[in-house]
């Protein structure tokens, strides 16, 4: 069991209202640092955040996401390490991250990570597994999707005890025929 609670959890958004309060000749600057791919494809995208005050530099924060998977890195990778990179930089200047006052590293993706892989093990596996088969995450989510029979399907964590079966059988076989 995750020993975060979401609930308790002071999101990104919030804090960044907070840094503007806080610092009105603020600005947030995100760097693009890193991408690494596959065959043309970005698929890992390290960003780091910086926070100013004026032309002062208040912190930093860096976060890196692949893209695949499942929730927002399945289409969003991007996006997600970018919010990320700015949670960590806030915490770097010591905003608060939970409602309790407790300090927590973590952004809040990273523990629905955690909390999704400790509730289901299968789908560490699953996600190891589908990133060996396939380079790119749309054909890994067109197996998932031809697999399970239906073609909305959000990421692994979205599946069903019984979809996740499924798509682990058939990756197996898959692997079998290989």
């Amino acid at each position: 069991m995750a020993r975060f609670n979401l609930d308790d959890y002071v999101d990104v958004a919030e804090r960044i209202e907070e840094f503007y309060d806080r610092y009105p000749n603020g600005k947030i600057i995100t760097n693009l640092l890193n991408v690494a791919g596959w065959n043309g494809k970005q698929t890992q995208f390290i960003v780091q955040a910086s926070l100013y005050d004026g032309n002062e530099l208040l912190a930093t924060g860096l976060a890196e996401e692949s893209l695949g998977g499942s929730g927002a890195n399945l289409t969003a990778a991007l996006e997600n390490a970018e919010t990320s990179s700015i949670g960590r930089a806030t915490s770097n200047l010591n905003f608060a991250t939970t409602r309790s006052g407790r300090r927590q590293r973590a952004t809040r993706q990273e523990m629905e990570k955690v909390a999704r892989a400790e509730a289901n093990p299968a789908i560490k596996q699953i996600t190891d597994m589908l990133r060996a088969k396939f380079e790119l995450a749309a054909d890994r989510k067109a197996f998932i999707e031809a697999t399970v029979g239906r073609n909305d399907v959000k990421g692994i964590s979205s599946l069903s005890d019984e979809e996740t079966r499924l798509v682990l059988d058939a990756l197996q076989i898959k692997t079998d025929k290989e």
